[in-house]
């Protein structure tokens, strides 16, 4: 069972691109809960996105969101009071349409686990 005294809360910043962009990896012998997730284009025009949440204990990709159409100069969270629970060496995978005109923020708490 995860630790939660000492929970380490972090944030990352990103501008997309187009070959698979890791936003966050769960540290070794951690967990973690994502409390937010959002994405901001800041192009004239709309562009799609894709978020993938990567489970390292099952090698496999799952889609948190696929070609999310969003429109121009527009903000969306995909979390929204929801969260998503991560185990260690699981990550968050970004693909944007274009390079550069999506730019996505996670903020994520960690928890030490001494048993992964």
């Amino acid at each position: 069972m995860p630790l939660l005294e000492g929970a380490k809360f972090t944030t990352v910043g990103v501008t997309v691109g187009t070959g698979g962009t890791v936003i966050y990896t769960v540290p070794t012998r951690h967990a973690a809960v994502v409390k937010h997730l959002s994405f901001s284009n800041s192009n004239s025009g709309a562009k799609k996105i894709s978020a993938q949440y990567y489970d390292s204990d099952a090698s496999a990709y799952y889609y948190i969101v696929q070609d999310l159409s969003m429109a121009a100069n527009s903000f969306t969270n995909i979390v929204d009071g929801n969260s998503i629970s991560l185990n260690a060496n699981d990550k968050i995978v970004l693909t944007a349409e274009t390079s550069g005109t999506i730019a996505a923020l996670i903020s994520v708490n960690e928890f030490f686990d001494p048993n992964r």
